[in-house]
């Protein structure tokens, strides 16, 4: 029994590459050749869902805002004073936003498990935790200066 290995193919003698060049000698084995590590990772659900609910509730704000500005704009009187129904839209405005920053937290929880995650695009989940955590330290900051200005008072 004969362990002789196949003989391999004849190919022609190449010049090694030179400095600074940007030749490569190339196998003659194609089973060698180096496998480039490629990096094309999916992105990670929970960041998109964070990058999501950062925009939906930047979306949510922005209603808010100018839904009670309008009404705002048609309980003021020629005299400026605020007739007696305005507690509605006073009220209508604490709800949402307290609503919205409690799905902020919820984007930024979703933000940070999705950059925990292996083997994913983080492009998502840093967006959608930066904005939530953005928002959400805007929203302290109000209640911070509410909460100063009646202690003042």
């Amino acid at each position: 029994m004969d362990h002789n290995p196949p003989p391999k193919p004849e190919t022609a003698p190449s010049r090694p590459a030179e400095w600074g060049s940007s030749e490569q000698p190339i196998p003659a084995d194609p089973a060698y050749a180096y496998q480039e590590n490629k990096r094309d990772f999916k992105h990670s659900g929970p960041g998109i869902v964070s990058f999501v609910i950062a925009l939906f509730t930047l979306v949510g704000y922005a209603i808010a805002f100018v839904y009670v500005g309008t009404q705002a704009s048609s309980i003021m009187n020629e005299n400026n004073k605020l007739i007696a129904d305005s507690a509605e839209v006073i009220m209508y405005l604490g709800l949402s936003v307290l609503i919205l920053a409690a799905v902020n937290v919820i984007g930024a929880v979703t933000g940070i498990v999705g950059l925990t995650l292996r083997r994913r695009r983080k492009v998502f989940a840093v967006l959608g935790t930066l904005i939530n955590a953005i928002i959400l330290l805007v929203f302290m900051l109000l209640i911070s200066m509410v909460l100063m200005n009646a202690g003042a008072a």
